[in-house]
């Protein structure tokens, strides 16, 4: 008895998967949300790529122990370090990078 209810189990899954498999998948929706999501995630990156190239700036005008940094209002990064023995307060702006149309 459980040999056959097994086996018409088997036989109904069988016949059921060619209806499955001729079905579209249903795209995935793209909302506001997902698009937000991603633009600020690539913010993230971008900003922890800037704050890098200012730490690795502060190291080569000679700043050791350069804190962690945080953008302020103007767009400068601002954190400690220590220079010639002495922790001060430090400041960068980047370069912003030139457009292509200001190039030419």
């Amino acid at each position: 008895m459980i040999r056959t209810l097994s086996i018409a189990a088997l036989a109904a899954a069988a016949l059921a998967m060619p209806a499955y498999a001729g079905e579209p998948a249903a795209p995935a929706a793209t909302t506001a949300n997902d698009s937000a999501a991603v633009s600020a995630h690539a913010a993230e990156l971008a900003d922890s790529n800037a704050a890098t190239q200012a730490r690795n700036l502060l190291a080569s005008q000679g700043y050791t122990n350069v804190s962690a940094l945080d953008r302020d209002q103007k767009g400068r990064w601002t954190g400690t370090a220590d220079k010639d023995g002495k922790t001060i307060f430090v400041a960068i702006a980047l370069p912003t990078p030139k457009s292509a149309a200001a190039a030419n």
